[in-house]
């Protein structure tokens, strides 16, 4: 098999001439945008007086006061404002905007302004939100059966409480904006934003002037992970008006301390289960109530809530479930999306509950699993049928691949001979539905343009983040076309060129602008044919069916006169000369999606991937410290566009989970201040925290549940397998109670209590 090229945009990045926002001289004129910080999370605003920053060379000071039309961000949930004009809700929350001809007079100026209020007590836990009512809306459910009466029947029943933590998103690049006036009251927006749309939206509420004179353009992201999805508005916003009431170029470009001080992160979770069973670990009943920490905001914390929801019982087919959630209301930085969007806080419950079933009727994890396993025909908590599924084979699948059997016995055999030091096996299933759960996302464009010389340029929706969506796009627009991906080129998305594009996120990147993408070039090809036909008999005498053409190499020949071709660029200059149009637009909605939130029912995915992982880890009982002696996984990915690039996410979905897992912490002091807010405090993996050996297979599959050319999503199923570590961390310690995440201070506490 001919290798795929890994990057279309590699050359550029490898020899350092790829493009990101903020990093190319400043412009003519342009002005640096200092914020103000709150440095206290709950407040009443007193007053603000800016007299003493008015330093020469302070081009100019921007409050509420100042905002031409709304001092309102919030996108979904209107309860955000731009500025607060009466009361502080999180340490970080911008209060004013400082412009100056360069950043340390905008810093100098900040030191002077005289800031007065009146110190609330702040909310900051699960516990005290949810106990004062602090919800962004009502309690959410979703209830399949008879729950109490199954749990009355069920010969045993297991409660507990399971806790996840947040997580920094560690973007490469950090939140950054530049804002550009134009003619009139245009305004070119580069910002390192997930949505185009919902930033073009926003501001043009902010400012009061229609989205058309707001060209938003994001060349490519350096990383993202949810981080620059919903939480990139707050500061293209600022950015923006800041631009747009001085006539000049604007720059905001948080440090790294910043951006970790004042950005939300990972939802922190909290759970209360119940679990109904009998004695062959069946799971006849399940009920559970997930307690979400989303902020100050509601921000994406409801629809990240109803991901958790719907995930509440992961690759499981259980008769009677009670799944309820809340997303509480606290003085933090706004939490936001983040790779899984709440499908891993929603999944660890389950099989926290699960390795505690297997424990207590002393039967092997991995059989409880596949007894539970879902299979073709089992109806989902939320209604939707369970088609295709792929459950039971991929659990199988990497037990033979870990040599399941032998390998429980070696663990057992060295934790025999060995005191200071234990072994662990942990096993993590995922069934993640793909779509996203707010319908209308599930919608995109593409605009394609076929250039005289057989050059071909691709604009879609898609935000690049690293993901490799450009060369999936490319794959398939050359699939179509018959040409090399050299004479194809993605364009950065654009606001102008492709109007209303969802949010490149939910792992719909490829789905949604691939298949417009492929739509597009589709109609282009269908008006290309009759002039292929037409050009082989004028120039080689050759008269054959639309069927017998073959479109390969930038080349059009017969299946039976493979030697006589005429050249995709020949093709389209007589196209050009007979008048023929060569662009297209495509567009693409996800078929058959809906559900009804008031009744917890209806059919939100358009398709579920599966797949599992098994971890052997190592943990010295004296330090605390592990080692990811070995992980398999076996993902399944329908028929893949470009399996080097979904063996890349994998890998960096599973290092990524691991961190999250055993060594990423948060710690908040009470007055809502984050102190791990740069690389010296806040520990992420490294290449020396990948597993000794790491075996991915990535498992074909075919049907009718999948997407563009077959293929399925890889970018957030692939996070729930780094759990797999944590799990084979508390086995290592004989199943005894850890903390999430599993630090060496963790590990520690969990041995030394018995």
């Amino acid at each position: 098999m001919k290798k795929l090229p890994w990057h279309i945009a590699g050359p550029l990045h490898v020899t350092g001439r790829s493009h990101f926002i903020a990093d190319a001289a400043p412009l003519p004129g342009m002005l640096h945008a200092k914020i103000l910080f709150s440095p206290v999370a709950h407040a009443r605003l007193i007053s603000i007086d800016t007299h003493a920053a008015l330093l020469p060379g302070i081009h100019s000071i921007i409050g509420a006061e100042d905002i031409p039309a709304a001092n309102q961000i919030g996108h979904v949930i209107k309860d955000e404002p731009l500025f607060p004009t009466e009361r502080i809700m999180y340490l970080g929350q911008p209060l004013l905007l400082v412009l100056a001809e360069d950043e340390r007079l905008a810093e100098a100026a900040l030191k002077r302004i005289k800031l007065e209020y009146e110190e609330l007590p702040p909310l900051l836990s699960i516990d005290a939100a949810d106990a004062a009512h602090e919800w962004y809306i009502p309690e959410r459910r979703i209830e399949k059966g008879s729950v109490d009466q199954a749990m009355m029947d069920a010969q045993y029943v297991l409660a507990g409480e399971s806790l996840t933590a947040g997580q920094e998103h560690f973007y490469m690049e950090g939140q950054r904006c530049r804002a550009i006036p134009g003619e009139g009251h245009t305004l070119t927006i580069q910002t390192a934003t997930q949505s185009t749309m919902e930033v073009q939206e926003v501001l043009s509420h902010v400012l009061g002037i229609p989205a058309h004179d707001l060209i938003i353009e994001v060349p490519r992201l350096g990383g993202a992970f949810g981080g620059k999805e919903r939480a990139a508005t707050l500061w293209a916003c600022l950015a923006g008006l800041a631009a747009h009431l001085s006539g000049r170029p604007v720059q905001i470009k948080l440090s790294r301390d910043e951006d970790m001080l004042v950005t939300g992160k990972r939802h922190p979770f909290k759970s209360r289960w119940r679990i109904g069973f009998d004695a062959k670990g069946i799971i006849q009943a399940w009920d559970i109530e997930l307690m979400s920490n989303g902020g100050a905001y509601a921000d994406l914390s409801v629809a990240i809530l109803e991901r958790a929801l719907f995930h509440a019982e992961n690759a499981y087919h259980i008769p009677h479930a009670r799944i309820r959630g809340r997303a509480c209301r606290t003085n933090l930085p706004p939490n936001t999306a983040y790779r899984g969007f709440g499908a891993p806080q929603g999944i660890f419950v389950i099989e926290d509950a699960i390795e505690r079933i297997a424990a207590k009727l002393q039967l092997d994890p991995l059989e409880i699993r596949l007894r539970n396993a879902y299979r073709n025909g089992d109806i989902t908590p939320y209604g939707q049928p369970v088609c295709e599924s792929g459950a039971e084979r991929t659990m199988l699948q990497v037990a033979e691949n870990a040599d399941y059997k032998q390998l429980r016995a070696e663990v057992a055999s060295f934790n025999g001979s060995h005191e200071f030091c234990q072994q662990g096996i942990g096993i993590m299933p995922v069934k993640f539905g793909i779509s996203f759960t707010t319908a209308l996302l599930n919608q995109g464009s593409a605009l394609i343009w076929t250039y005289i010389d057989g050059s071909v340029s691709v604009s879609t929706g898609g935000v690049e983040m690293g993901q490799e969506l450009n060369t999936k796009v490319a794959l398939v627009v050359a699939k179509v076309l018959g040409i090399p991906m050299a004479q194809i080129r993605v364009e950065s998305s654009n606001s102008q060129r492709v109007g209303n594009a969802s949010p490149t996120a939910a792992s719909t990147g490829s789905d949604i602008n691939g298949n417009a993408a492929r739509i597009a070039a589709t109609q282009i090809k269908e008006r290309l044919t009759p002039l292929a036909l037409k050009l082989l008999a004028q120039e080689h005498g050759i008269i054959v069916s639309e069927e017998e053409l073959i479109w390969q190499g930038g080349m059009i020949y017969s299946t039976h006169e493979s030697g006589k071709q005429i050249s995709f660029g020949e093709l389209v200059r007589y196209a050009y000369n007979e008048r023929v149009p060569l662009g297209a637009h495509g567009y693409y909605r996800t078929p058959n999606l809906h559900f009804d939130r008031e009744k917890g029912v209806g059919h939100p995915f358009h398709y579920f991937v599966y797949g599992c992982a098994i971890s052997r880890v190592q943990v010295d009982l004296l330090s605390g410290e592990h080692q990811v002696l070995k992980t398999w996984i076996v993902h399944e990915n329908g028929l893949s566009l470009h399996p080097e690039i979904d063996r890349g996410q994998i890998t960096g979905a599973f290092v990524q989970s691991h961190g999250w897992c055993t060594m990423e912490e948060l710690p908040v002091n009470d007055k809502g201040r984050y102190l791990a807010v740069n690389p010296s405090t806040y520990k992420i993996p490294t290449v020396r925290d990948l597993p000794l050996e790491l075996d991915i297979s990535i498992m074909e599959s075919t049907g009718e549940q999948t997407s563009v050319f077959g293929s399925k999503a890889v970018g957030e199923p692939p996070f729930i397998y780094g759990m797999s570590v944590w799990f084979a961390i508390r086995d290592a310690i004989g199943g005894r109670e850890l903390a999430f995440p599993a630090t060496p201070e963790a590990v520690l506490m969990a041995v030394q209590t018995e």
